[in-house]
């Protein structure tokens, strides 16, 4: 049944990719201003070059959310505006798959390779590939899950609560028999509409979640209370439990502080409950919103745009998205300074440590679920007079077991210059400077869209749906701005 989903999914994003390139105004992109729009995202400050002789490491906060990429999809493809702050490239970064292979007896696996920079001449381009290992979910042991459903007056439109229900309804078919299931929605207040029914219920908890209507104000801060109570009640040991907040980030009664919001979380995720965070609809969008609760919650940020990507999150990539092999995920990137003379991070603007949270093993950082690819990209200035091959930099990479709590270290080195970038390299830097001309980033220097287009437009390189989505994106941008 899985893989019949995933053909699917394959089958009508050609579909989508193929109609839209017809005379059907796909690619007469023309940002429009859409009345009354409220939504909101995390503010973005791009980081400034550093200089190795200042400062030769950075620490960043590793996790395998992605929602900014769906979410800029959809601004697109209905004709609106990317605000600079919709652009966070690493989440874009973190949507697509590489081929890359954890072949290890870790949960983690490092990949490293620099090459010229496709924007900027004068530079370098670091791409840093953590790979999670591919696991199996453990049919044996019951999973335990809370969905949080806001069915408030806000979520009454066709992108929001009618997605909403279609979208959990695919996990409810993936579900095993004696997987706990709970469903607690909010509007003006909470109501548990399920505790702790049973995976074999599959039809009762459909019809249950099909009824759900929208009504009333967003008064988000009792349901997230009752949901984890929930989670606790029925809490799995060594098992995966997590709570699903599905919703359009609107809270608006109740706790409203984005603090207030953050610190419950944060208190709860200390009893091995995770959380999971679902967007949907826009207008009223706030990712600012979901993105700090996910990020408190030990958890991930998705953003639903479609039934397609519903069934990407709850389906093709299941394991992922229900299983974290590694938390508390950071690196540390130590640049020779002999060789590098200044660096810049891509991205990461809201994830940077300091080296003190680096090297304290209780600071809070991000999570990776199974088999994802988290990929991090830094633009670096090299000194002239090398000596022949020496190290470019040493990435180490910290991250605790999400069961025995265990910390991990994995370390790799670089020393070499790849004249021919990888396949991988070659479409993660086309992604990075889409974004930068999405942000109009001060670093993107020569960047267009026109050379993204020539660089990425192969067959070895656009290897699925995903990726051939992504360039008909650029062209529509492109002829749009022409730029």
């Amino acid at each position: 049944m899985k893989r019949f989903f995933v053909l699917s999914l394959v089958c009508v994003l050609f579909f989508t990719i193929g109609c839209a390139s017809k005379d059907s105004g796909y690619h007469n992109y023309v940002p429009r201003d859409f009345g009354g729009n409220l939504e909101s995202y995390l503010e973005l400050v791009e980081k400034g070059y550093i200089d190795t002789a200042t400062n030769n490491k950075v620490n960043v906060s590793l996790d395998s959310s992605n929602a900014a990429y769906s979410n800029i999809r959809r601004l697109i493809n209905n004709g609106r505006p990317v605000v600079k702050d919709a652009v966070n490239i690493e989440q874009m970064l973190n949507y697509f798959n590489y081929s890359y292979v954890n072949d290890t007896d870790k949960a983690l696996k490092i990949f490293t390779e620099v090459a010229d920079c496709p924007w900027n001449d004068s530079n370098k381009l670091v791409q840093i590939g953590i790979k999670a290992k591919e696991f199996e979910l453990d049919n044996e042991k019951p999973n335990n899950f809370v969905f949080l459903l806001d069915v408030s007056g806000s979520m009454g439109f066709d992108n929001k609560l009618p997605l909403m229900i279609n979208a959990f309804k695919l996990l409810i078919d993936n579900l095993n028999d004696q997987d706990r299931i709970s469903i607690v929605t909010y509007a003006a207040g909470d109501k548990v509409v399920l505790d702790g029914g049973f995976g074999f219920e599959k039809t009762r908890i459909s019809a249950i979640v099909s009824d759900l209507t929208a009504s009333g104000s967003t008064h988000g801060s009792k349901g997230i209370y009752k949901a984890y109570e929930l989670a606790e009640k029925y809490f799995v040991e060594g098992g995966n439990n997590r709570v699903f907040l599905g919703t359009d980030g609107d809270f608006n009664v109740g706790i409203t502080s984005i603090e207030g919001l953050k610190r419950f979380i944060s208190q709860k995720r200390e009893t091995g409950v995770y959380l999971t965070v679902l967007g949907f609809g826009e207008g009223n969008l706030k990712a600012s919103t979901m993105d700090t609760l996910a990020q408190a919650g030990n958890g991930n940020y998705y953003y639903i745009d479609s039934i397609l990507e519903a069934q990407k999150v709850f389906v093709s990539e299941l394991g992922g998205t229900l299983m974290t092999v590694a938390k508390d995920t950071k690196a540390q990137v130590e640049f020779n300074p002999e060789v590098v003379e200044k660096y810049r991070v891509i991205g990461y603007e809201n994830k940077i440590l300091t080296d003190e949270e680096f090297e304290n093993e209780e600071t809070d950082a991000g999570e990776i679920g199974a088999g994802h690819t988290t990929v991090c990209l830094i633009e670096i200035v090299l000194k002239e007079n090398q000596a022949e091959n020496p190290e470019i930099f040493k990435c180490t990479l910290r991250y605790k077991d999400p069961t025995t709590f265990i910390s991990n270290e994995i370390v790799a080195t670089c020393s070499e210059i790849t004249e021919i970038p990888s396949n991988d390299f070659i479409f993660a830097s086309g992604v990075a400077e889409f974004g930068l001309l999405l942000r109009d980033s001060e670093f993107k220097s020569n960047a267009s869209y026109n050379n993204i287009i020539e660089r990425i437009d192969k067959p070895e390189i656009l290897t699925d749906a995903y990726r051939q989505e992504f360039l008909e994106l650029v062209r529509k941008v492109r002829n749009g701005n022409q730029n």
